[in-house]
C-alpha cells in the first residue's frame, strides 16, 4: 500500500463510517473496481488503525456522553456493595442507566456479529451483495421521513428499545449495510428523539469498535507490518479527521430534519454496485 492509497482509504473510512452509506460497503466497492493487491488485500494493519482513529472521533465529538458512560460503568461496580446505593435522581443513577442500555445493546451486537462475521468477510465483498445491502440501507433511511420530532429522550429509553438497535448495530457487519444508517434509522422509528437515536448509536459504537479491534490483535501480531507505518499513520490522521467532520455533518442534517436526503445517494449507489457486479467485475 502507498501512501497515496491509505489517504484515499483513510478519507473513504472516515467519511463514510458515520454517515449513513456504509463504509464496509464503500471501501469494497473501491477494491473490487479500481484497487490493485494493496486494495483488494487491505492491510490488516492499516484496517485496525483507521477503525481507532474513528473511534477516537466518536470520543472526542461525544466526550460528555462517553464520560457518563465511564461514570456508569464506575457506579456500577460500586454497586455491587451494600454500602453504596445512588439516589434515583442523582446523576450517577442517570450514568448507570446508560451505561446498562450500551451493555444490553452490545449484547445482541456481539452474537451477531461474531455469527455472521467470518460469512460475511469472506462470501459477501463482490459488488452485488454490498449493492443489495446499500439499497436496504436506503430503504432504512428514507422510512425515517414520516417521523417527527419530538421523539422520546433518553429518560424514556428501555431496554427493549436498546436491544433492538442493538440486533440492527450486529447486522451491520454486512457489507453495505450502514452501522450509523441502520441503527440510528431504527432509533427514530421505534420513537426516538432523532439526537437521541443518533448519540446512542454512536455509544454503542465504541464497544463495538473496542471489541472487533481485540479479536483482530492476534492476527495483527502475526501478520507483522513491514513498510506501512507511513501510509497507517497518515491513513489514521485522515480517517480521525474526516471522521469528526462526518460527525458533525451528520448531527447537523438531523437537527434539520434532512436524514432521509441520504437515502437516494444509497440507491444509486447500490444500483451502480450491483450493475458493475453483474457487468465488469468476475
Amino acid at each position: 500500500m502507498t501512501t497515496f492509497q491509505g489517504i484515499i482509504l483513510g478519507f473513504i473510512q472516515g467519511l463514510t463510517e458515520f454517515l449513513p452509506v456504509s463504509s464496509s460497503g464503500h471501501l469494497a466497492l473501491m477494491r473490487a473496481v479500481i484497487g490493485g493487491a494493496a486494495l483488494k488485500d487491505m492491510p490488516l494493519v492499516f484496517d485496525v488503525a483507521v477503525h481507532v482513529a474513528t473511534l477516537f472521533a466518536i470520543v472526542i465529538y461525544f466526550h460528555r456522553e462517553v464520560a457518563s458512560l465511564v461514570s456508569g460503568f464506575v457506579v456500577t461496580c460500586l454497586s455491587v456493595s451494600p454500602k453504596y446505593r445512588p439516589q434515583p435522581s442523582s446523576r450517577g443513577a442517570s450514568d448507570r442507566k446508560l451505561f446498562l442500555y450500551v451493555v444490553i445493546a452490545s449484547v445482541p451486537t456481539a452474537i451477531i456479529g461474531l455469527l455472521i462475521k467470518p460469512y460475511a468477510e469472506n462470501q459477501l465483498q463482490h459488488p452485488v451483495p454490498v449493492g443489495l445491502m446499500l439499497i436496504v440501507t436506503g430503504l432504512f433511511v428514507y422510512a425515517t421521513r414520516k417521523y417527527r420530532d419530538p421523539g422520546r429522550d433518553f429518560t424514556l429509553l428501555n431496554p427493549l428499545d436498546a436491544g433492538v438497535i442493538g440486533f440492527v448495530q450486529g447486522l451491520a457487519v454486512l457489507p453495505g449495510l450502514s452501522r450509523s444508517g441502520s441503527t440510528i434509522s431504527m432509533g427514530i422509528i421505534i420513537g426516538l428523539d432523532r439526537k437521541v437515536a443518533a448519540r446512542f448509536s454512536f455509544l454503542i459504537a465504541v464497544p463495538a469498535i473496542v471489541g472487533a479491534s481485540i479479536l483482530e490483535l492476534p492476527k495483527l501480531f502475526s501478520t507483522g507490518a513491514q513498510g506501512m507505518f507511513g501510509p497507517t499513520l497518515v491513513g489514521g490522521v485522515v480517517a480521525f479527521a474526516t471522521g469528526y467532520v462526518a460527525i458533525f455533518a451528520l448531527m447537523h442534517v438531523l437537527e434539520r430534519r434532512r436524514f432521509a436526503y441520504f437515502a437516494p445517494y444509497c440507491w444509486v449507489v447500490g444500483v451502480v454496485s450491483v450493475i458493475i457486479g453483474l457487468f465488469w467485475v468476475k
